[in-house]
C-alpha cells in the first residue's frame, strides 16, 4: 500500500508535498491534531530502521503514533537548526555534541528486549567484497575483521548518525531519525559522524583529529577505537560506492579510511 492509501487507512489530513528518498515515500501529514510524517518503505533495509524506531519508543527518537507493516507515521521534527550548517559555518563542535547526546538517546539501556535486526559483520560484506580492489580497501578490511572479532559494548545501534538524521523538537529537544537498525559496538554508531556533513569538509586539515578526540571525550569511547572504525567504516562507504558506479565518491571515503588510519 502506498502513501494515499495509509493517508485514508489512518485518516489523515496532507500538510504538504509527497517526498521520494531512494529507500521510502513521505508526506507530511496533520494526524489528531498533530504535525506529523507518514514514512512507507520501500526496501527491507528501510522496514528494520522501522523496527527500530518502534522500540526505541520515542527516547530519543521521533515518537511513532502509528506502524503497519512498511508503513510509520512519526512525530514531525523541524528542519532548522541544521547540523550539517552548524558545521560548514564554524559550529563544528556545538553540532558533533548535539549528535553525542543524541547517540546517548539511542544507546541508553531498556528493559525490553532487543529487536530483532542484523549484526555489524553482515553490514560488512559489501567492504569483504572490496577488499581485493586496492590497498585501501584491504587496510581498511583488515581493521574491520579486528574490530568485527572483537566487538565491546554490544547493543541495538542506529546505524546511520549523522548530521542530517538528528532533528529538533521544539518540545523534546534534539532526536534522531532514519535508523538502519544494526546490534554492534557502539563505538561503530560515531564513525559516520566524522565522515559528515561532507567528504571535503571531513578532509579538513586537522578536523578528523580534532573531532575524533571530542567524541571520544563526550561518549566515553577510547580514541583510537573510535579512529579505527573511522577507518573501517569509510571503507565499506567506498564499496558502496563502488556497488552504484560512484567512483569520485569511492575515492573521498577511501581518503577519510586513510586519514583516519595515519592518526593511530
Amino acid at each position: 500500500m502506498g502513501l494515499d492509501g495509509y493517508v485514508m487507512r489512518w485518516q489523515l489530513t496532507p500538510d504538504g508535498a509527497a517526498i521520494r528518498t531512494p529507500g521510502s515515500d513521505l508526506m507530511p501529514v496533520r494526524w489528531q491534531g498533530r504535525a506529523a510524517m507518514l514514512k512507507v518503505a520501500r526496501s527491507a533495509e528501510e522496514v528494520r530502521g522501522h523496527d527500530l524506531m518502534v522500540w526505541l519508543d520515542g527516547q530519543g527518537a521521533a515518537q511513532v503514533f502509528r506502524h503497519e507493516d512498511e508503513a510509520l507515521l512519526l512525530e514531525r521534527l523541524e528542519p532548522t537548526p541544521s547540523l550539517t550548517d552548524w558545521a560548514l559555518a564554524g559550529q563544528d563542535d556545538a553540532a558533533t555534541r548535539v549528535l553525542c547526546g543524541a547517540a546517548a538517546g539511542v544507546h541508553v539501556a531498556r528493559g525490553q528486549a532487543w529487536p530483532e535486526l542484523p549484526g555489524l559483520p553482515r553490514w560488512f560484506r559489501s567492504l569483504e567484497a572490496a577488499q581485493g580492489r586496492g590497498e585501501g580497501f584491504a587496510r581498511a578490511w583488515a581493521t574491520a575483521q579486528r574490530l568485527l572479532a572483537d566487538q565491546r559494548d554490544v547493543r541495538p545501534l542506529h546505524g546511520d548518525l549523522h548530521h542530517g538524521n538528528v532533528l529538533r523538537s521544539p518540545e523534546r529537544g534534539w532526536l534522531v531519525i532514519d535508523p538502519k537498525g544494526l546490534i554492534g559496538e557502539r563505538t561503530f554508531d560515531f564513525a559516520n559522524m566524522l565522515c559528515n556533513p561532507a567528504p571535503d569538509h571531513a578532509l579538513r586539515p586537522g578536523r578528523l583529529a580534532r573531532q575524533a578526540s571530542l567524541i571520544a571525550r563526550e561518549a566515553g569511547l577510547d580514541r583510537a577505537r573510535l579512529l579505527a572504525w573511522v577507518g573501517a567504516y569509510a571503507g565499506l562507504s567506498a564499496a558502496w560506492h563502488l556497488e552504484d558506479s560512484q567512483e569520485d565518491q569511492a575515492r573521498q571515503s577511501l581518503a577519510i579510511s586513510a586519514l583516519a588510519h595515519s592518526l593511530l
